[in-house]
């Protein structure tokens, strides 16, 4: 195996263990990686959307038969069919994005949106009037996440399902990578048949991402997310710098 696969198989599986148990944020290393690596944002989207499919089935499989797994049906069918379309349009728009603005664009997105780790969700109250709206915005951070890998959206979005549904942390992380499971496969669908797939990097990707997401998300049923942040705010940090320069 040549040392970039290797690479690619333990920044997955590192990325996906801490995104595992702080609830998210492994696309904070995942995302310059790929840049960093060589790949264009499109190729990086497909190879990323290849490993989220192994890190939301075992991080579901993680969740499976506890009393975080989504329960009401009804909303979960409406968001994976709200992802499912904005993830085609994502997936469409991405291939027009400039690589070079895409850097900095993540770069300042990333740096931004680190104290987003550290809030408190169940401190955030949503009054009953405005969840309509809120709707709204999560379908736009939704539409947003499939253009730009960034796990500021992830973050986000996981605030919005939580307090949206008044649904615990864990909850709101099962309820997410469900509907993540969904993106990630319509977007790698799209991308790969356009020709952004590269096996090697994938196969090594969601080998990593599998094995990580299931022991990231085992430990924080267990233990809780403390550790994970302050690594993912410091890994997050440190793929920003390497973007800017």
């Amino acid at each position: 195996m040549e040392v970039i696969y290797l690479a690619t198989f333990l920044v997955a599986l590192i990325s996906s263990i801490l995104s595992g148990i702080a609830g998210g944020g492994g696309g904070y290393l995942m995302a310059p990686y790929w840049l960093l690596s060589g790949m264009t944002p499109a190729q990086g989207a497909t190879t990323g959307g290849f490993m989220a499919i192994g890190m939301g089935a075992s991080s579901l499989a993680a969740f499976r038969k506890t009393d975080h797994f989504p329960s009401h049906k009804k909303r979960t069918i409406t968001l994976v069919i709200i992802t499912a379309i904005v993830s085609i349009i994502g997936a469409l728009t991405l291939i027009h994005i400039d690589t070079s603005s895409f850097k900095t664009m993540l770069a300042v997105i990333t740096i931004l949106s680190i104290p987003m780790l550290f809030i408190d969700r169940r401190k955030i109250k949503i009054p009953t009037q405005y969840r309509n709206v809120g709707v709204g915005l999560l379908t736009l951070l939704l539409l947003a996440s499939s253009i730009i890998s960034s796990s500021a959206f992830s973050i986000l979005i996981a605030i919005g399902l939580s307090q949206l549904f008044d649904l615990t942390i864990l909850q709101s992380t099962a309820l997410r990578r469900l509907i993540g499971l969904v993106q990630s496969g319509v977007i790698f669908a799209i991308l790969a048949f356009q020709g952004n797939f590269l096996l090697l990097h994938a196969l090594a990707a969601i080998l990593g991402g599998s094995i990580g997401s299931y022991i990231g998300t085992r430990f924080a049923i267990k233990k809780g997310e403390t550790f994970a942040k302050y690594a993912l705010a410091f890994g997050a940090l440190v793929g920003a710098i390497f973007l800017l320069k």
